[in-house]
């Protein structure tokens, strides 16, 4: 923030004018993150997204997240209410739809106003802007005169500024300005780059009395038992142009009827689930909002977000992952996906971005930092695993869709991830690793890449260039997925080559990592070649990707369901009777409703049904525990025997999207799928469904131009499957 009186001004319109402020905003608060455990209210849709105290307030200056977002910024950083200088109370919070809150609040004894005479009911939604509907209503038996006042600022924080990152130099924060007629507030920043950000918050329906010092100022009367209303809106814009939508100002009931349109046809474009397990099926209904507003725009397409409030920006891992657990049900989630990566693969080297030819971004950012490459996420390209994974969610979406034109259209890209994976190899001895080339990057570049989260048995962390198990597993799956696309695309040679270089990958990982006396695969090869062998959760994923299979995936499953791994909560993603674990670490001993989904998976490809139930019975009972039956990113490692519910991870996101997933590729791993939409067929392989879960009904389920309802019973321990509807031709084979 700038300390000297700047005369500098940009002129609003012909009779409004910013003024850079010199004052600080919030003395002697530097940005840090210190949440711990604090809950919160979110909503989500398209590129913004709310994060509320359990108030459904954002306090000021406040260093957990709290405010208003668009595009890696926080355009509002304090929006609060007071009725005669007195917080309101807060009665409920209905914040379910995931973009749209309904809050009630009362008051407390205010002056004249005994307590719980009044009701302040807030309704949010966003659309294309936030809107915000306020209604007060007076149960007493005289009228009362009230003064609301409504506290806003923005300090336009970028996110990296949010979670922690200190800046010595930020940009020019500008004066609130408010129009003559006080029907607009408008709050700006002049960033770094000379870009002009802008929050615009216009008010319709009551006019304020005052608008001075970051307070909106409004003197209301309230007649007995008549409704007085008021609404907001409020805009963000980069560059004078409103950020993600139209500048219509359409009132609170359009904007509401709007955003549900917008989810009633994107969620008809899906599959139906419906089970006979009430719990479940308010966790995949959760699930699938969750999804919906984690997808998330970006100049070349959409993505998924892996999480609000911290990560909310598209990741390749996260947006891949996400659309292998759920492609059977929601396959256009995974063509955006795989268009949008597609977009943004790597076409030169950049150490600073780590971005190579070929290579899947890790994450795109577009705050002040990533446009003024302060950070490199613009984007940023360390991660190990995500070409493999997308190239797994590209043959995957071709075995349901059976679009071979898309294949074509695709095929440069996935050449020139192979050409990738080429050099990487020869450059890793026959494996995928990787070695931090910039001190901005990640130094672990796989899903567990917090830097303690390789470690040799006696807890000091691994020597680079690293060789993760499971990213060799991805690459063996997506070698032998492209078999297939490559042979129904009639490239022989290639698909021969990727033939020969799956199996030559799969003799080598079980040589190399296979450790005999643990009977289980090491965490990792370091930078010698030498076995990183900490007993970890990372081997499962090689039960799903196929690289493992026989005695030795047998073994692996044995320890994964072993109590060391086992909490009662799920599987650990560290044991726990490691050096390095702490059931309270990020990657080193917590539980990961996803890793145990993709676990399940692996379980259900080498048979472990049974198993497939346990992992699938604890994470429903996870679920199940939470108040809004929404799966958290993480939580902690604790045994269930010390705990009546699991303990949550302080940080953890919520909503998260491979979370979100999880319960849907659960789903998946009983019933046991297998697309060939090319042939019109669907081949159904001994479906396995637990009893607890009753009667499952698939509605809407394509297979290429194809679409069938399916109905699931377990009957005396065998698993029933009925064709109750079908269009398009297609053949539904059920197997065992």
């Amino acid at each position: 923030m700038t300390s000297t009186d700047i005369k500098k001004t940009i002129e609003i319109d012909e009779s409004l004018e910013y003024v850079v402020d010199s004052r600080p905003l919030c003395q002697g608060m530097p940005f840090v993150l210190t949440d711990a455990a604090h809950p919160r209210l979110v909503l989500k849709q398209g590129s913004h997204f709310l994060v509320l105290d359990q108030s459904a307030y954002i306090p000021a200056c406040n260093t957990l997240g709290y405010g208003y977002y668009r595009m890696d910024t926080r355009y509002v950083s304090e929006w609060e209410l007071t009725i005669n200088d007195v917080q309101l109370s807060l009665l409920s919070s209905d914040v379910e739809k995931g973009y749209c809150a309904n809050l009630l609040y009362t008051n407390p004894q205010t002056g004249n106003i005994p307590q719980q005479k009044l009701t302040v009911e807030r309704k949010i939604v966003l659309d294309d802007l936030l809107w915000e509907e306020l209604s007060f209503e007076n149960y007493s038996k005289e009228a009362h005169d009230i003064e609301l006042k409504i506290k806003f600022q923005s300090d336009f924080a970028d996110m990296f500024e949010v979670r922690g990152l200190n800046r010595p130099i930020r940009g020019e924060r500008m004066v609130p300005v408010a129009s003559h007629d006080r029907r607009k507030i408008f709050l700006a920043y002049r960033g770094l780059d000379n870009e002009l950000l802008e929050t615009e918050i216009e008010i319709f329906g009551l006019v304020p009395d005052k608008i001075a010092d970051g307070i909106a100022t409004f003197k209301i009367h309230l007649p007995v038992r008549k409704v007085i209303k008021l609404e907001m809106a409020i805009a963000t814009k980069e560059g004078g142009i409103l950020i993600g939508g139209n500048d219509s100002k359409i009132g609170f009931r359009a904007a509401y009827e709007s955003a549900e349109k917008k989810f009633k046809e994107w969620k008809s474009h899906g599959a139906l689930i419906e089970t006979g397990h009430e719990i479940v099926n308010l966790a995949l209904d959760r699930g699938l909002r969750d999804i919906y507003i984690l997808r998330q725009p970006t100049p070349k397409g959409y993505g998924i977000s892996a999480g609000i409030p911290w990560y909310c920006a598209v990741f390749g891992r996260d947006s891949a992952i996400t659309g292998l657990q759920v492609i059977p049900f929601f396959p256009e989630l995974a063509k955006e996906s795989i268009e949008v990566l597609a977009a943004y693969q790597g076409q030169k080297r950049d150490d600073y971005k780590a971005e190579e030819p070929g290579r899947i971004m890790h994450e795109v950012r577009f705050g002040e930092l990533a446009r003024t490459k302060q950070i490199p996420h613009s984007p940023y390209y360390g991660t190990i695993d995500a070409t493999q994974l997308w190239l797994m969610l590209f043959c995957e979406y071709i075995k349901w869709s059976g679009d071979l034109e898309f294949a074509k259209q695709l095929w440069p890209a996935v050449k020139l991830a192979l050409s990738w994976f080429d050099k990487c190899l020869e450059k890793g001895n026959g494996f995928l690793t990787y070695k931090r080339v910039s001190e901005h990057g990640l130094e672990n570049q796989g899903w567990k890449d917090s830097g303690d989260s390789v470690m040799y048995v006696d807890g000091t962390l691994a020597k680079p260039p690293i060789a993760i198990c499971e990213a060799q597993g991805y690459l063996y799956a997506a070698y032998t997925g492209l078999v297939e696309i490559a042979e129904l695309l009639e490239q022989k040679r290639l698909a021969n080559k990727l033939r020969a270089d799956a199996i030559k990958l799969k003799e080598a990982f079980q040589r190399e990592f296979w450790m005999p006396d643990e009977k289980y695969i090491a965490l990792a090869l370091d930078g010698d070649g030498k076995q990183v062998g900490v007993i970890s959760s990372n081997p499962g994923h090689c039960l799903w990707t196929g690289i493992l299979d026989g005695d030795k995936a047998q073994a692996v499953a044995d320890r994964l369901m072993n109590i060391e791994m086992q909490s009662g909560w799920g599987i650990r993603t560290l044991s726990s009777n490691t050096v390095a674990y702490n059931p309270m670490s990020y990657h080193n001993g917590t539980i990961w409703p996803h890793d145990n989904a993709i676990i399940g998976e692996g379980m259900r490809k080498i048979g472990r049904t049974s198993d497939v139930e346990k992992v699938m019975q604890a994470i429903l009972e996870v679920a199940q525990s939470q108040p809004d039956y929404r799966l958290p990113e993480l939580f902690c490692g604790f045994d269930r025997i010390d705990t009546r519910k699991p303990t949550d991870y302080p940080v953890s996101c919520s909503p998260q999207a491979w979370a979100a997933g999880s319960m849907f590729q659960l789903i998946k791993a009983c019933l046991n799928f297998r697309p060939d939409a090319v042939n019109n067929c669907l081949r159904i392989v001994e479906p396995n469904l637990p009893e607890w879960l009753g009667t499952v009904i698939i509605r809407k389920l394509r297979v290429g131009k194809g679409v069938v309802d399916l109905a699931f019973s377990n009957q005396n321990g065998s698993t029933y499957c009925q064709i109750l509807n079908k269009s398009g031709n297609i053949r539904v084979i059920l197997e065992g």
